[in-house]
């Protein structure tokens, strides 16, 4: 179970490619069946693609923090944009372990995220996610 002594931990997920096909496709799901209204722009949303998920699976797959995915909630996220992300843009994502607090009988992980291109070091996705993770009943 996490607890305070995470607090510091990384995690890294370099050379994550924003693939053009799947951004393309991302956006089309959020238009349904209104047009796309800027072809070739990668929607917003696509960071839980590029930076959330590769650095959320290094986490839960992190047994010295020992998440039970069983009683995961994923409680909230939120992201910035500095920098535009570009369709076929390489990125560097990170994931950090910001806070971890204990309150009835749930364990509240906090985390920064951030993916910056690696061609010039641009920040351009930066973010927060809370995970509840429930005790064993």
């Amino acid at each position: 179970m996490p607890d305070q002594s995470h607090v510091g931990r990384r995690y890294s997920a370099p050379g994550q490619r924003v693939a053009p096909e799947a951004a393309a496709k991302m956006a089309a799901a959020i238009a349904g069946p209104d047009p796309v209204a800027e072809p070739g722009v990668v929607p917003p949303t696509f960071a839980a693609v590029y930076c959330l998920g590769p650095t959320l699976a290094q986490l839960f797959s992190d047994s010295e923090v020992g998440i039970d995915l069983a009683g995961l909630i994923h409680a909230e996220q939120s992201f910035e944009w500095p920098e535009p992300v570009h369709p076929g843009d390489v990125v560097d994502a990170t994931a950090e372990i910001t806070a971890v607090d204990a309150k009835r009988g749930m364990t509240f992980v906090r985390l920064a995220v951030e993916a910056a291109r690696a061609s010039d070091r641009a920040v351009v996705c930066r973010g927060t996610a809370l995970m509840i993770v429930r005790s064993a009943a």
